[in-house]
């Protein structure tokens, strides 16, 4: 079920709430629909009537909690699919709904650091100061949020005027990561709510030995049980997973009355059930904040959900937008100075068909040829994942260079043997279905693959200049710290011979800036060097 949006957020709203019955509303905040007792379809020309019943629904015990994640810009985001987002509309929400209703908790899911041009320049840093002045209240991590390394996470979470918590990331001695809470309870007009916040997908951001993952289930269940004697009347876990850990959680852990997860689209809030429990995902970047009210009479507590467009039909806090152009005329003045001019446009398929994770892109040959032309190394490998935009014909300037990689990863320099290089890509295919991060794309070399075969069995063909990789040759090959330290879970020997360490490797975004600025005039090309094997056995 979703709260769909259209396709930039923009005009319209569906509620899929409590039962099957689809509600529709106009998107503006004020234009808030509950789903009541029964079976009911309400249109805006009983708006009237509808909001007596809200005034007496919040005259009961109910607390309301708004929930947003992916906040990689502060600013709005404006791309082909429509203008979505920003933290001054976001505190024009927060504002309307705490004066409706002061019982409100606000709470972000994750994922503010790393991931874009903003967060490359800024590393989450000014996100924190906006959260700090929405104001939220609690927050748990997204894996971007360690894009930038366990230091400057810490950072972030100092400056924080609000409370973090995790309940599955542990430090090096197993302790608590950071020593935050593993879970928090809050109470709002008599109503004791607990909170637990659950992260995955550890190995596709920066690797460091000061930070662990323990598997969700597993977390969750401790954690629950740590709640135990707290008297709470409900729980929340916060998480970044995938729909099906979500299920599984409320499936096996009975004490959970809801998911606030991470975005599944950028356009559409959507929600699941597992019986009467809710799954809720609100839009990227932003895009939307989902609203889960709690009712208590009684000893009975019932659920009420809504959704929030965060799109240009919201007006901004002026204070807030302020900050917003602050930040943004900071961003210009550094990064408009032009590098070269494109011949051809840059295409990783971002918003189309995420083409860096499943096949050649003249833009992973046009990064993947920076790295091993400074080292000159036989090979360079990038890992698809970590190409975030397409740049298109004309001037290139350092804002389009860093879009493109905005991660700030360290290219290191290593030996590996042909049979290590194989096995390198076909850990790079292994899930290519999933359009996964891990893809490679490369320069110096060739191959050929078959997504029909069993993963760990797809690489037919790699060719190392005009000759067939050999197995026991070693070759200098050129990639990112982050594969080298495990990333996207790649598993390079820790005694594998290491020629420029990542502590002395130069950042991916000089090596191209400087690759770029010696050339007038780029025009990467698509050249064969990745060929993907269709059904028919045919080359594509």
């Amino acid at each position: 079920m979703d709260y769909d949006a259209d396709r930039s957020c923009n005009s319209h709203v569906h509620f899929t709430l409590l039962c099957s019955e689809r509600l529709r509303t106009n998107g503006n905040v004020i234009n808030y629909l509950y789903r009541m007792l029964g079976i009911i379809r309400m249109k805006k020309y009983i708006f009237t009537c509808m909001l007596a019943i809200i005034s007496s629904f919040l005259n009961a015990q109910t607390v309301s909690i708004l929930y947003f994640n992916d906040a990689h810009e502060i600013a709005p985001v404006l791309d082909d699919l429509g203008e979505r987002g920003g933290v001054a509309r976001l505190k024009t929400i927060v504002d309307s709904v705490k004066k409706e209703n002061p019982e409100t908790i606000v709470v972000f899911g994750g994922d503010c650091a790393g991931g874009t041009l903003f967060g490359a320049l800024y590393h989450g840093h000014p996100q924190i100061e906006a959260f700090n002045r929405i104001p939220v209240d609690i927050a748990s991590f997204g894996q971007h949020d360690f894009d930038f390394g366990v230091e400057n996470n810490m950072q972030l979470i100092e400056e924080s005027g609000f409370q973090w918590i995790t309940s599955n990331l542990v430090g090096e001695e197993g302790t608590s990561y950071a020593d935050l809470p593993k879970y928090l309870i809050l109470e709002q007009s008599g109503i004791r709510i607990g909170f637990i916040g659950l992260t995955d997908a550890m190995e596709t951001t920066k690797q460091s030995e000061n930070i662990h993952q323990i598997e969700l289930p597993e977390a969750a269940k401790n954690t629950i049980r740590m709640i135990g004697n707290e008297n709470v009347d409900f729980i929340i876990a916060i998480t970044q997973t995938n729909s099906e850990t979500n299920k599984r959680l409320l499936n096996d852990i009975p004490e959970i009355d809801a998911i606030l997860t991470e975005e599944r689209s950028e356009t559409i809030t959507e929600v699941s059930y597992i019986g009467k429990k809710p799954i809720i995902s609100p839009c990227g970047n932003i895009g939307s904040v989902a609203r889960l009210d709690i009712r208590k009479e009684a000893d009975t507590f019932t659920t009420f959900l809504a959704a929030y467009p965060v799109n240009k039909n919201v007006e901004s806090d002026p204070i807030m937008k302020a900050f917003e152009k602050k930040y943004q005329q900071a961003l210009e003045e550094k990064l408009n100075e032009e590098l070269a001019f494109l011949k051809s446009s840059l295409i990783a398929g971002i918003t189309t068909d995420h083409a860096s994770r499943w096949k050649e892109t003249n833009v992973g040959n046009l990064l993947t040829d920076s790295f091993r032309e400074y080292f000159q190394a036989d090979i360079a490998v990038l890992n698809g994942g970590g190409i975030r935009a397409d740049a298109q014909e004309g001037p290139f300037t350092v804002k389009d260079a860093m879009a493109l990689i905005p991660f700030g990863n360290r290219i290191c320099l290593i030996e590996m043997s042909g049979e290590d290089i194989m096995s390198l890509l076909e850990h790079g295919t292994s899930a290519v279905e999933e359009k996964a991060g891990r893809f490679l794309q490369i320069s110096g070399a060739s191959y050929s693959y078959n997504p029909q075969n069993e993963p760990y069995n797809r690489i037919v063909r790699v060719m190392v200049g005009d000759k067939p990789l050999e197995k026991s040759k070693m070759y200098k090959v050129a990639l990112p710290d982050y594969i080298l330290h495990g990333g996207d879970g790649f598993l390079i020997d820790k005694n594998i011979n290491i020629l420029v360490y990542p502590d002395a490797a130069p950042k991916d975004i000089e090596i191209f800036i400087s690759y770029c600025q010696k050339r007038k005039e780029i025009e990467a090309k698509m050249e064969g060097r990745i060929t993907v094997i269709n059904t028919e056995n045919t080359e594509d």
